[in-house]
């Protein structure tokens, strides 16, 4: 899959190391894997969740050769096993891992619309499919998986943490350093900008926005991501 799917900036803070884990709560962690086009590394950012029945990734770590030292570094970390692999659209950089988790017994999980996606590219697909706008509820922790619309790709899910009121937005938000909407074939930016508006109006009180690549620890994501749009109407 060539990295102009993924619609990428070039990240202003690549790091040597090829796995970065970040804590942004006791129970919600940031981690950033990395991948090389044209010269150029590029940071993919995923997040997992703490709960008392083991850990929960949302998305696949960019680079293949962290599928495991993923689960290692959490093992080493938190002492807990990762028990489900959820991804929020069918792209390399979110659910490129599915193959791999599915081999060594880890349950995946993804929307109909992904699976299909998944399929019709000749990808490994979820073992599980998953309702979008619903809250599920794992060791004393919840997520909900929304969809509001085609954007960045047809099947785009974000995930909400009603707790924490934090925006996993993947793909469908960009960071504040983003230059353009890179690559669209695979979505709608006709229907990006009001699928944002319908998660703006769901959750109009958002302490932090993760976008899927780059920069993520300020607030400007969301305003970014619409002026993006705004430039294309």
């Amino acid at each position: 899959m060539s990295i102009g799917l993924l619609g990428l900036s070039p990240s202003l803070q690549a790091q040597e190391k090829p796995l970065l884990i970040e804590k942004i709560n006791p129970q919600l962690y940031l981690y950033t894997t990395f991948n090389t086009f044209g010269g150029t590394k590029y940071a993919a950012n995923a997040v997992y969740l703490i709960t008392k029945k083991g850990i929960i990734l949302f998305d696949t770590p960019w680079d293949s050769t962290q599928y495991q030292p993923l689960l290692d570094s959490i093992k080493q970390k938190h002492n807990l096993p990762v028990i489900a692999v959820y991804a929020t659209h069918w792209h390399e950089d979110r659910a490129g891992g599915f193959a791999y988790y599915n081999r060594i017994g880890i349950p995946t999980y993804a929307t109909k619309m992904t699976n299909d996606l998944l399929k019709a590219n000749h990808k490994a697909q979820a073992t599980h499919l998953v309702s979008t706008n619903k809250t599920y509820s794992v060791g004393g922790q919840s997520f909900v998986l929304n969809f509001f619309g085609a954007g960045h790709s047809m099947d785009n899910v974000v995930v909400w943490f009603p707790e924490y009121k934090i925006l996993d937005g993947g793909c469908f938000i960009k960071s504040s350093e983003a230059q353009d909407l890179g690559f669209t074939a695979d979505g709608d930016i006709k229907s990006w900008k009001p699928s944002l508006a319908r998660l703006l109006a769901k959750y109009p009180k958002i302490n932090m926005v993760i976008p899927g690549h780059d920069a993520w620890k300020d607030k400007g994501q969301i305003k970014r991501t619409e002026a993006l749009l705004t430039e294309k109407q």
